[in-house]
Order: C-alpha cells, then sequence, then structure tokens
C-alpha cells in the first residue's frame, strides 16, 4: 500500500507508554518503507529531536502526516499545526478532553464537562477543555484509541468518531521456562511469587502503589512462602519477603514476569496497559480492577481475575484463588500468551496504523 511520510511526536524521549508506542510504530513502518521520524518535547541526548509544542507546526516535515501521541501543552501544540494539515491523534489518556486530568475518575467530566472550581485545582480547567475541542475542530484529525472504553469517551466529548487500535508489543515465539527465570533471579524454585509494576512503584497513585504493602502483607498471611517484588519505585529495599526494586529496564522486567506466578494491578484508572500486555506475553495471569480498558486485555477467570474497582477484600481473595493453585497459574498462564499473541502483537498494531495512514 502507498503510504505518507509520517512524523511521530510524543513528551519524554525516555519513558511512559505512549513514547513506547510511537518508538514501535516508527522501527515497525519500515517494512512499509515509509519516511517516518520522531521528536519529542523532552529530550535527553543531544542527537534526538527535541521540538517545543509551539514550534511543532513550523518544524513538521513538508507533506507528512503529523502523529501527536502526547504532549505537555495540547492547546499550544495543536495550535501551531497548520490547517488542512493531515494529523493523526492517538488518545493515551484522557487528557485531550478534560481541563488537566489525565484520568477524571469521579469528576463530572464524566457527564457534562469540568466542575468549577476543579476539584483537583487545575487553573482554569473548562476553559482549557474548550481550547482543546476548539483546535480539534479546527483541525478535523483522525482519531485512535487503543480502547473502546477510551474511545467511546472521546467520542462523548470531542463530538467526533474514535478509531479502536488495541496496543501490542513484540511477541516472544515462546514462553521462558519459570525454573531457568528463577535461577537468574536467585529466587527459590518452590516458592510462590507475586509482582506489582508500575512507574512510580508505591507513589503510583492511578495504580493504588499506596496500597500494594497493605495487600501483600494480607496476602502474605495466607501463604507464608509468598515472596512479593514491588517495582518502579526511586529505591531498592527489602522488607522481609517484600523487595522494593526501583525502575528496571525492560529485559530484566521481562525476566522477573517470566519468575513470578502473578502480576497484581489494582489500578484505579487506566486506557490499555502495556504491563499488562508484558505480562501476558510472559505467560503471567494478572490480577486487576475492572476499571477502562483493562477488561478489553483480562479475560475474567481465563487469563486473569477481574475485580469490582477499589474493592480489596476481592482483590486479596481473587490473588489467593490465583496463587493457591499452581495448576491455574500455569493454565490461566498459557491462555494469556496464546490470546495476547492472536490480539495484541506489535505486528497487528502496525498494520492497522498502516491502514490508517493510508486511508488519508
Amino acid at each position: 500500500m502507498a503510504l505518507p511520510p509520517v512524523h511521530h511526536h510524543t513528551g519524554l524521549e525516555t519513558s511512559g507508554g505512549a513514547t513506547r508506542v510511537a518508538r514501535l510504530l516508527l522501527e515497525g513502518l519500515g517494512r512499509y518503507e515509509v519516511d517516518a521520524s520522531l521528536s519529542f518535547e523532552l529530550a535527553e541526548r543531544a542527537d534526538v529531536m527535541a521540538i517545543p509544542p509551539e514550534d511543532f507546526g513550523a518544524r513538521l516535515p513538508e507533506g507528512a502526516v503529523a502523529h501527536v501521541h502526547c504532549t505537555g501543552d495540547w492547546p499550544a501544540l495543536l495550535g501551531a499545526i497548520p490547517t488542512g494539515a493531515k494529523v493523526v491523534v492517538t488518545l493515551h489518556d484522557c487528557e485531550l478532553f478534560t481541563g488537566g486530568c489525565p484520568y477524571p475518575l469521579d469528576c463530572p467530566i464524566a457527564e457534562d464537562g469540568c466542575a468549577s472550581p476543579c476539584p483537583r485545582n487545575f487553573p482554569d480547567a473548562d476553559a482549557l477543555r474548550k481550547r482543546k475541542l476548539a483546535e480539534i475542530q479546527r483541525l478535523d484529525p483522525v482519531l485512535a484509541a487503543p480502547s473502546r472504553w477510551l474511545a467511546r469517551l472521546a467520542k462523548t466529548h470531542l463530538l467526533r468518531p474514535v478509531r479502536v487500535i488495541p496496543n501490542g508489543i513484540p511477541w516472544p515465539a515462546d514462553l521462558r521456562a519459570k525454573a531457568e527465570a528463577r535461577k537468574l533471579l536467585g529466587i527459590h524454585p518452590a516458592a510462590r511469587v507475586a509482582l506489582f509494576a508500575a512507574h512510580g512503584g508505591m507513589n503510583a497513585a492511578y495504580k493504588s502503589g499506596d496500597t500494594w504493602q497493605e495487600l501483600w502483607e494480607r496476602l502474605k498471611k495466607a501463604l507464608p512462602d509468598l515472596v512479593c517484588f514491588a517495582v518502579g519505585g526511586d529505591r531498592e529495599e527489602r522488607r522481609d519477603d517484600f523487595i522494593l526494586w526501583p525502575y528496571v529496564d525492560r529485559d530484566k522486567l521481562a525476566l522477573l514476569m517470566g519468575a513470578s506466578d502473578v502480576l497484581l494491578y489494582p489500578t484505579r484508572a487506566d486506557n490499555h496497559s502495556l504491563v499488562v500486555l508484558e505480562a501476558m506475553a510472559a505467560g503471567l495471569p494478572v490480577v486487576a480492577y475492572a476499571v477502562g480498558g483493562i477488561p478489553e486485555q483480562i479475560v475474567d477467570r481465563m487469563t486473569g481475575m477481574l475485580v469490582p474497582p477499589g474493592d480489596r477484600e476481592q482483590f486479596v481473595a481473587a490473588a489467593l484463588s490465583v496463587l493457591s493453585s499452581r495448576s491455574l497459574v500455569r493454565q490461566m498462564g498459557q491462555e494469556a500468551f496464546l490470546s495476547g499473541r492472536r490480539k495484541f502483537s506489535v505486528e497487528r498494531m502496525i498494520g492497522d496504523y498502516a491502514r490508517l495512514y493510508a486511508s488519508l
């Protein structure tokens, strides 16, 4: 198929799901011989393209599709793009149609716009939301969202159609042997191992990081041989069998997932989590609150367990039901690996976006 040149733009160079998706698309579009490029607003290396939001339009390669993933200033970035440009926006959270919240949770934005004053203290929240909407109406971009949940919300507030293109990641050909992964990490072969993982670790508000240790302590009472890793914070520490790890690279996280029995993911809000996909690619069942797009990733009682949002009692009970049965861990993990490979491969995601670009 004939595809136009594509320029991807995101906020941070080194972290975040939006940046990873942009990088995966940049790499994968090579097979379609697409002239693709990528810029950031905050770059840590001198050899990458750094473009402030207000300069984006002037530095957009001529004739290129502007594919925007995230920004620190939506009105400035959108306002810098000339009318008539070909624009694709992937919504990785809700910020494009809120007054500043990545996820509004119980905010009235879900029904009738921003509350005044903003309960989360974003300044001029409703005015900001209206400025974003005006730019969307002017540019008439193609909108995409990784989950049907976010697509429905965006369609309601941005008053236009939203295509659903689920996230995808590279999928291994086979599952790594758990015994091998545990040997490399020095974990006893007979231990039961649970894993929490989120950027920010126990300070990750949307991921309920402040509840991780309490949840583990309740699980530990029922399963004395339980070991738990909490990954993604800013320090390394051991509290009995509760082990805190700072942010680790993707290979190390995949190794740890391969050694674990379950990913505990008590997220309060989410779109289409790459951490969940990485767990599935490692053959790891996931126990999570049924929020946002998570039920579009996890099939309850087949690839993991879904729990009513915020219900810690049921979360602990669901985690215990998985951790107490090694056969259930194997069965759910195998199904997660196989179903995820069918639905969430990076090749499928790249193909979906390639067809979107071709339609322009």
